[in-house]
C-alpha cells in the first residue's frame, strides 16, 4: 500500500496545544497545520536544539493537507 505521507522543508514559527505555524518561505505568510493532521521535528533531528522560532524544520503530513495548504 502507498503512503500519501510527505516530508517537507518549512520554516517553523510557532506551536500551540492543537497546531503549528509554520511558512513556506522566510517572510511568507503564517500557515497553521492542526496537529492531528501532521508532524514536525527540526530539520537534521536536532532534537536537543528543539524546534526554534525561524528555524528549518520538516513537516511530515498527507499530500491532501499540503495541497489544501499551499505547501505543495
Amino acid at each position: 500500500m502507498r503512503s500519501d505521507l510527505h516530508d517537507i522543508e518549512v520554516i517553523y514559527q510557532h506551536r500551540t496545544e492543537r497546531a503549528v505555524c509554520v511558512r513556506e518561505t522566510e517572510d511568507g505568510p503564517d500557515i497553521w497545520i492542526p496537529l492531528s493532521l501532521c508532524e514536525i521535528e527540526p530539520k537534521g533531528g536536532d532534537l536537543f536544539g528543539g524546534l526554534s522560532r525561524g528555524r528549518p524544520a520538516i513537516l511530515t503530513a498527507p499530500e491532501r493537507v499540503l495541497v489544501e495548504r499551499g505547501l505543495v
